[in-house]
């Protein structure tokens, strides 16, 4: 009899605290907080391994390492922020290091061949900085929460960009290279460039949103664009831990969706095929051009695409452009290239499918990220 009235209470006094232990759970939001004015030194340290097939039926490897450090004076405007990004170094490297190339010409009889050093790292770092310093700093507009909006100055970057070209270009060749420099960037515009900045992860950090401790939220859709083709992808973040007024630590899982993928893929390399019968100064057959165009959808259509990113983060909370980020990210794409080829072809030639290969590329990618306030 006890016993029973003491399991009743007991369920009644579950249930009616069920609802407040749900409502009390402790919610946070993460609020955009940035200086007036502000500097940031950012670096992003990553390294990938690639594997792809070989001509033996064994598959390669290699692997890069790369490093590239910015900074980014910003200063509040009306409506958001503005920043001169200024590139400070980058640097890339293979895993092992490339080996020294063959000799361009035969060696003398009775000579022995000296292989080509390769060229040391630090030397092509060096270039390579100094290169990426000759197209400019790059003047980025960005909204309140420091999503990028436009790069302000890009025809001046494509015009520095097209001077480099230039430099080593004949005065004969200088106008065909005008001409296709100005066709394959013409489209690129202001805002387009900036779409493609906006899937950073500091970019997509989900201020404004309720935050309940390891509870998946949406991410806001970021949407990139490069000729004419778009491609939209979401993510969710979940808040691990919160350290009030100081920081808030989560994970940030964005996967690129292989419909919508499919379609940017598909849609990007149609467009480039337009652009390079107008360079070539071909005017191809509407039902040529047809053809190719049925055979990149059977080929992309055909394909296996996963690639998705996952991240730790950690946001100072009195300065929400200072972040830590440790990524992970994978990239598997298996193409057949019997897709090539139409259903007639294939039943014409049956065992014209077993020879052409399947190609399975698969990549892994570890990145750091670090912004700190610049000291100078």
């Amino acid at each position: 009899m006890y016993f029973k009235k003491f399991v009743a209470v007991a369920t009644v006094v579950a249930a009616t605290s069920l609802p407040f232990a749900v409502h009390a759970q402790e919610v946070h939001t993460l609020t955009p907080h940035f200086p007036d004015a502000f500097k940031v030194r950012s670096t992003a340290t990553s390294d990938a391994e690639m594997t792809m097939p070989n001509q033996t039926g064994g598959t390669d490897k290699k692997g890069t390492h790369s490093t590239v450090s910015w900074t980014a004076d910003t200063k509040k405007t009306a409506d958001g922020y503005h920043a001169t990004v200024m590139i400070e170094n980058m640097a890339v490297d293979t895993v092992p290091p490339m080996a020294a190339a063959a000799p361009a010409t035969p060696a003398p009889a009775g000579t022995t061949a000296a292989a080509t050093p390769p060229m040391d790292p630090a030397e092509l770092a060096q270039k390579m900085t100094a290169l990426l310093k000759l197209i400019g700093n790059a003047e980025v507009s960005y909204d309140g929460n420091m999503r990028p909006l436009r790069v302000d100055n890009l025809d001046a970057l494509k015009a520095n960009v097209k001077s480099m070209i230039m430099m080593g270009a004949s005065t004969q060749d200088a106008p065909k290279i005008t001409s296709m420099f100005d066709l394959f960037t013409k489209d690129i515009t202001p805002e387009s460039a900036a779409s493609l900045l906006r899937q950073s992860t500091q970019s997509r950090l989900p201020y404004g949103k309720p935050l309940a401790l390891n509870t998946p939220v949406a991410l806001d859709p970021a949407t990139s664009e490069l000729y004419g083709a778009k491609l939209t992808i979401g993510g969710t973040a979940t808040l691990t831990s919160w350290e009030e007024g100081k920081a808030a630590h989560m994970t940030v899982a964005i996967q690129a969706p292989e419909a919508e993928f499919r379609t940017f893929a598909i849609t990007l390399a149609n467009n480039f095929m337009d652009k390079i019968m107008v360079a070539m100064g071909k005017q191809a057959k509407p039902e040529e051009m047809a053809q190719v165009k049925t055979m990149i959808a059977r080929v992309v259509n055909g394909m296996s695409i996963q690639i998705g990113m996952s991240c730790k983060v950690d946001v100072d909370l009195t300065n929400t452009a200072l972040t830590h980020s440790d990524c992970t990210s994978d990239v598997l794409v298996k193409l057949d290239t019997s897709k090539m080829l139409t259903p007639e072809q294939l039943k014409a030639s049956p065992d014209l499918a077993t020879k052409m290969k399947v190609y399975t590329v698969t990549q892994t990618s570890h990145s750091v990220s670090d912004t700190v306030l610049a000291t100078n």
